[in-house]
């Protein structure tokens, strides 16, 4: 291989503070969002079994059901908030990659040092989807409620509080239909502007050039291994979970039968074995939660030591010119931005702890259909779950944020000397970014390939 060949490489660019917190927001908020869908199987969870009476108690059955009631509305909401600002995260990612690209080209950059796959992605894709869809799918079910109340309105006769409602719906309809047609109108246009004063700083030949050597070098893939900390930080999260569920379900049992607002809770009990289990739910929460919490502390020690090991000797085998190419596994863990699973697990508790915490709160002012009693005298620990979460969520996001701020120059003395690709898979019409399988920057976005194919 000649000296020229060899000097053409990917390199990452930085994107500014902005993009940063974009890329942190995108990863946070998926697995915030898993979060809300593990909330929502509990949720269900607990109304069946209040449903079915297998709780054999009525008023704990109320209790649990109207938590149900209010937190799958909580969920609806968060759900629609998370999507939102997922897809407006999704979009400046892309924005601020271009926007960061133009800036390099426009300042001299090397066309030996192309951009790396994951940014080249962010440039070639479409970058208002996610706000085109979100706004479409809004403005469709905000016009049909606005039809209904509309046809309520009209059936009633005279009606101004439906008459108002039709109005602001179909008012938040059209704001969605503006931001839908937003993205293919105006976002994506400018958006393709941006990408032809990129490729006219870095050649077809240039991306070329450094696929070149990524499909000469590449080793054998290995499959991605559950190493000992993800191990210890997935427990942490079980026990957590388990652990709220069963303080959860105890206080709702222990208040199912409170006569009025402020008096004391009267204790029941029962002879079937779903409450022996309810009944130590305060002792079981004590024990999970130190536990948990020193799994999760053992998990992040080991965590820190593998990854400081991993890059001790990543750093030493960069230092020797003759060293051979590290794992595949080893190089795609610091050669390409990931998740900590610290951050994946800490914004999905984040997602569940919001949604029960409002709930609890909410239902414990009265704002729900009763129950009032139950949750009355727990509301500074439900605003302490709140608070806690949103302190989770925010960790997550920061935490993110600054390890791939910090790891961006190894990552980019990687590429430059094991460049590795990037992972894909292709479903049933056989679609594929382009850039994750080859150059991108002068060509069209997608390529076809066989059907559910990958590059394993």
């Amino acid at each position: 291989m000649s000296d020229d060949e060899r000097s053409w490489h990917w390199h990452e660019y930085p994107v500014g503070l902005g993009g940063e917190v974009a890329r942190a927001s995108v990863r946070a908020l998926f697995a915030f969002l898993i979060g809300l869908a593990s909330a929502f199987v509990l949720m269900m969870i607990g109304a069946i079994l209040a449903e079915e009476h297998l709780f054999n108690d009525p008023g704990l059955e109320h209790a649990i059901d109207d938590l149900s009631r209010m937190s799958a509305g909580m969920i609806m909401v968060f759900a629609l908030v998370a999507w939102a600002a997922f897809a407006l995260a999704v979009f400046l990612r892309e924005l601020t990659t271009s926007r960061a690209l133009v800036k390099a080209a426009a300042g001299g950059a090397s066309r030996h040092e192309v951009p790396s796959p994951d940014q080249v992605i962010s440039v070639t894709r479409e970058p208002a989807t996610q706000l085109t869809v979100f706004g479409w799918g809004n403005a469709a079910m905000a016009g049909i409620l606005g039809i209904v109340a509309l046809g309520i309105a009209i059936a009633e006769g005279d009606s101004s509080e439906d008459v108002l409602i039709f109005v602001l719906l179909i008012g938040y309809a059209a704001l969605m239909a503006l931001l839908g047609f937003a993205g293919p109108k105006w976002l994506t246009p400018a958006h393709e502007r941006r990408q032809a004063l990129i490729a006219a700083n870095w050649s077809s030949s240039d991306e070329a050039a450094a696929w070149k050597r990524s499909f000469r070098s590449s080793g054998k893939a290995k499959l991605l291994s559950v190493t000992p900390a993800e191990r210890f930080l997935f427990a942490a999260a079980a026990l957590l979970v388990l652990g709220f569920v069963a303080l959860q379900a105890s206080v709702a049992m222990r208040c199912g039968t409170t006569p009025r607002p402020g008096a004391q809770c009267d204790e029941v009990t029962y002879n079937s074995f779903i409450e022996r289990l309810l009944a130590v739910g305060f002792v079981v929460f004590a024990v999970l939660l130190p536990l948990a919490a020193i799994l999760a502390v053992a998990g992040m020690l080991l965590d820190w030591r593998q990854r400081r090991a991993e890059r001790a000797e990543l750093l030493a085998k960069l230092a020797d010119p003759r060293a051979g190419r590290p794992e595949e596994d080893l190089l795609r863990n610091h050669a390409q931005r990931r998740t900590h699973p610290l951050a994946l697990v800490g914004a999905a508790l984040s997602g569940v702890g919001l949604v029960f915490g409002v709930s609890a709160y909410l239902v414990g002012q009265g704002k729900g259909l009763g129950s009032e009693d139950v949750f009355a005298v727990y509301r500074e620990e439900s605003l302490l779950v709140v608070v806690v979460s949103a302190g989770l969520f925010l960790a997550a996001l920061l935490g993110n944020g600054i390890a791939n701020v910090r790891g961006r120059d190894l990552r980019n003395e990687l590429m430059r000397r094991w460049p590795t690709r990037p992972v894909w898979s292709a479903g049933e019409d056989g679609q594929i970014l382009r850039a994750k399988r080859g150059p991108a920057l002068h060509a069209p976005r997608y390529v076809k390939v066989s059907k559910n194919s990958s590059s394993g």
